[in-house]
């Protein structure tokens, strides 16, 4: 990369990143990174596309310092794990085995005079966003007043061994009949490790998680609370046709929306 002295922040994979303020952001969502995590990043966003060894990062990130290689791995999938729910891109960070990483987007520097334009320009369009704000908002407040907000749902993968009848897909279509309800798309669920009842809670108000099982046509559909991650009600059927199944999908869902 080019000589980054007046480099204030970078933008890649629709993300923006200020080294020095320990941000990423992309759109109106933002997270902090700890300073070794940001070090270890924009030493993969420095070489964008080459493979940065894990020798070269450890002479970086812990210059005279003995660290053990958990150091690296937890700060790699920490970064992933962070900045993996504000892309779109498939792959951020390529792991070369035995050898190192690299970040695979297309990374562009932003001056700071590029920057202080940017600046003014969301300035500018941040005034008029506020106008257009102040004149949707009499007309969204009595909106609002008659339509409660949607509870979010985390709709989780099938457990079954009749892998053509697609139960989360039934309760996917049913709850975009509904207009109480809507559900994070899988890509949300799988990008999360770890345990995901509290997160999925906290981070985006999910109410419900709606667990499901088909074995040899005995269907189960379970409903759990997000913050307590308890079984609060379940439901068991016996079904033939894939539309008992629609069916069933729907009414359970409608018994969810009407809770």
């Amino acid at each position: 990369m080019n000589d980054q002295t007046h480099v204030s922040q970078f933008q890649t994979a629709g993300l923006i990143i200020s080294p020095n303020a320990g941000e990423v952001r992309q759109g109106k969502q933002s997270i902090r990174l700890s300073p070794v995590n940001m070090r270890v990043l924009m030493m993969l966003i420095e070489h964008a596309g080459k493979t940065v060894t894990r020798q070269e990062i450890f002479d970086q990130v812990w210059p005279n310092q003995v660290v053990s290689d958990d150091a690296l791995t937890r700060a790699i999938a920490d970064l992933r794990s962070q900045l993996k729910p504000l892309s779109t891109e498939s792959t951020l960070i390529k792991t070369r085995p035995k050898v190192g990483y690299s970040w695979q987007p297309t990374v562009t520097p932003v001056s700071a005079d590029n920057q202080y334009k940017c600046n003014w320009l969301r300035t500018l369009s941040g005034y008029i966003a506020l106008f257009i704000l102040a004149v949707g908002l009499v007309y969204g407040f009595l909106y609002w007043q008659f339509k409660s907000e949607s509870v979010a749902l985390v709709i989780l993968p099938t457990e079954t061994t009749q892998p053509n009848w697609a139960v989360d897909a039934a309760l996917q279509q049913a709850v975009l009949k509904t207009d109480d309800l809507n559900y994070l798309s899988d890509h949300a669920f799988y990008a999360h490790k770890g345990n995901p009842y509290p997160y999925f809670s906290h981070e985006f108000g999910v109410r419900w998680f709606i667990e499901s099982k088909l074995e040899n046509n005995a269907l189960t559909l379970q409903l759990v609370d997000a913050r307590t991650a308890l079984v609060i009600y379940s439901e068991e059927h016996s079904i033939e046709t894939k539309d008992e199944l629609t069916r069933k999908a729907r009414e359970f869902i409608q018994f969810v929306a009407e809770l």
